[in-house]
């Protein structure tokens, strides 16, 4: 049996099926390489219609050591059961789910390549099926580096926050201290125009009772040394 499956996705991939070679995360990247600027592995979320009597396959990447998660499940289509089969890249069958609506695959790749997911809907005559598929591919290593880089990131994020925090404190304080010296400048200022006010008006007081002061004094000292020409009998002085 396993032979047998082994011919005829061999075939399959070659000449008969539409094969889909997935994107990596974060853009194109040469054969067998990780995305670490992005996430370190691939995932892919998607829907395919399985066509009656007909196997869909698709081939992932997958490194060594990686840890390969798929999950899928079969929207509708006739009984919703469909055959689901991982191939290795040497053509060997890993797992053979047979009949299933749902279920998922896990699987540590020993070797690196192109690892096949095959989903085989030729017992189903008439109904094609829908499935919903789910896969990941990730290296542990990398994985527990990149929490340690997003920690990282996070603990200098909060840092970085704290830093930011303590200068709006100060901005504050310094605006703060910026509206009393503005109020003290207006009080000084008032203070000195009011005083200002004061001064003039009675400096101009002043001036003007020292003005009368010495007019009356000048009339007052005339009056003194004022000699009259005539006695009080009309009679020249002699």
């Amino acid at each position: 049996m396993a032979a047998t499956i082994d011919l005829r996705t061999l075939v399959n991939f070659f000449c008969l099926l539409p094969i889909t070679f997935p994107e990596k995360l974060g853009g194109s990247l040469p054969d067998f390489e990780f995305d670490f600027d992005a996430l370190p592995g691939t995932q892919h979320e998607f829907k395919i219609v399985v066509k009656a009597g007909k196997e869909e396959c698709f081939v992932q990447k997958v490194a060594q050591g990686a840890n390969l998660h798929i999950q899928f499940e079969v929207l509708r289509g006739g009984d919703r059961s469909i055959n689901v089969v991982l191939i290795d890249p040497n053509y060997q069958v890993i797992q053979h789910l047979p009949y299933q609506t749902d279920g998922k695959i896990d699987h540590v790749a020993v070797m690196f390549g192109a690892y096949q997911v095959c989903f085989d809907n030729t017992a189903s005559r008439f109904a094609e099926k829908l499935v919903y598929i789910y896969l990941v591919t990730y290296v542990p290593e990398e994985w527990s580096k990149y929490l340690q880089e997003i920690q990282s990131v996070s603990a200098s994020v909060q840092n970085f926050t704290g830093a930011l925090a303590g200068v709006q404190s100060s901005i504050e304080k310094v605006k703060i201290h910026q509206s009393e010296s503005r109020m003290n400048v207006i009080m000084d200022w008032y203070l000195l125009t009011g005083n200002n006010k004061y001064i003039v008006y009675w400096s101009i007081f002043q001036i003007c009772v020292i003005v009368c002061t010495a007019v009356f004094q000048i009339f007052c000292l005339r009056r003194l040394f004022r000699v009259p020409n005539v006695t009080p009998t009309s009679k020249p002085r002699a």
